[in-house]
């Protein structure tokens, strides 16, 4: 997966995802979970065409998008966990 900075100022950033748009809404979701993000979303021109472009605002922005992250590495690792235990 390779990532774009479109935009990168101190209260938004604006990345090209290309990957999964399964991902970039996983990823979507959980920015807004994190605190102080005032927006969080992204756009398709084209499903076929172009990449997903997520935009984040908040006072800190790459924080908000990192911590995101973070948790759903964590979420995945618990449900993994919990997959390995009911099939020991």
């Amino acid at each position: 997966m390779k990532i774009t900075v479109l935009e990168n100022e101190k209260d938004k950033l604006k990345i090209e995802v290309d990957g999964s748009l399964t991902l970039v809404n996983l990823l979507n979701e959980n920015v807004w979970k994190q605190s102080g993000v005032d927006v969080s979303s992204y756009k398709v021109e084209h499903p076929y065409l172009t990449k997903p472009v997520l935009l984040v605002r908040s006072k800190n922005p790459k924080k908000a998008l990192l911590d995101a992250a973070a948790q759903i590495v964590d979420d995945i690792e618990e449900l993994r966990r919990k997959v390995e235990k009911e099939f020991k």
